[in-house]
């Protein structure tokens, strides 16, 4: 299935892994995963990752690398857990001299720059980069294991959400067999900065709901800024709504600085990735988001009505 993905790699001598805007466990332990993989495999080669990752984790299985924009230049660009050049977080990845990319999230053609490996169903990216291990006999450190051990839990919502549960289980087995202490992990991804409470009673106090069942929170500019936070961080505390019973459909929205939307979609038993690729963006079948570039009257109400179309077909 990788083929093409290792001839790119032995066909150039530097590396660099990108990541997407607002990085998760799934993009940076797949990140550095990848980067730890290939250097135990290839140590002649130049290899890096880049992107601002998740500091909390650094101190347990380390930090992306600072690199220089030469550097960039004369290496392939490896693209993990994003589904095209516009949603790296790291804008100099079309500074590349060649492309790859591995990803699971719904293939929206835009990647056109050269050789992907797409599975939506798999559980994460980070599942995705075990096979590429697997596949190629390459060697999977402790750190590598537990960088893959993050992706998978926190991508699968704590293992809530799997497309074959089996397989997930299988290689989160495979991971602790190699020395992943999930206690430490958990325990860390658990962990939230004091601010963050400001956060989760905005959310707790502005929960809408309607009719049908959908709860939502909706969050403007002006209260972004009354908080000191942005778009993405507000839209990050989606789950705490998923743990009030009896509503089949929860999401997120906050305006962002530029006076777009951003969403987060949550479901346990609905297909929310077709409502948010009808706004341009994608996902997971239950954990999925989009953000409009402008704003646009109406908008919440129109996402609205369309969740109330997919409650009305039924679940999947």
């Amino acid at each position: 299935m990788f083929e093409k993905i290792i001839s790119k790699i032995e066909e150039h001598d530097s590396i660099v892994i990108f990541g997407h805007r607002n990085p998760d466990g799934d993009c940076y332990g797949s990140e550095i995963a990848l980067r730890n993989i290939l250097r135990a495999k290839y140590p002649s080669k130049s290899i890096y990752c880049v992107g601002s990752g998740l500091k909390k984790f650094f101190d347990i299985i380390g930090p992306t690398d600072d690199v220089i924009d030469e550097t960039i230049a004369r290496s392939l660009a490896i693209l993990v857990d994003a589904n095209d050049l516009e949603r790296s977080e790291d804008q100099r990845i079309y500074k590349a001299l060649d492309f790859a990319k591995i990803d699971h999230h719904i293939n929206t053609f835009t990647f056109t720059e050269g050789p992907e490996v797409i599975n939506d169903k798999a559980s994460s990216t980070c599942e995705l980069i075990y096979e590429f291990a697997m596949e190629n006999g390459l060697e999977i450190d402790l750190i590598s294991a537990s960088a893959l051990y993050l992706g998978i839990m926190t991508d699968s919502g704590r293992f809530q959400f799997a497309n074959n549960f089996v397989k997930m289980f299988e290689i989160v087995r495979d991971l602790c067999d190699l020395g992943v202490d999930p206690i430490l992990l958990n325990k860390t991804n658990n962990l939230i900065p004091e601010e963050s409470l400001a956060i989760k009673a905005f959310i707790y106090s502005h929960v809408k709901k309607t009719d049908d069942g959908i709860i939502y929170v909706y969050a403007s500019k002006q209260d972004r800024e009354i908080l000191g936070v942005t778009s993405a961080q507000i839209c990050a505390n989606t789950s705490l709504i998923g743990y009030i019973a009896n509503h089949p459909i929860w999401f997120v929205s906050a305006e962002t600085d530029t006076g777009g939307i951003q969403t987060e979609l949550r479901s346990s038993i609905f297909n929310v990735q077709e409502i948010a690729v009808r706004f341009g963006g994608g996902g997971h079948t239950y954990a999925a988001g989009f953000t409009t570039k402008g704003y646009k009257d109406g908008v919440i109400e129109q996402l609205l009505s369309i969740c109330r179309e997919t409650i009305k077909k039924g679940s999947n």
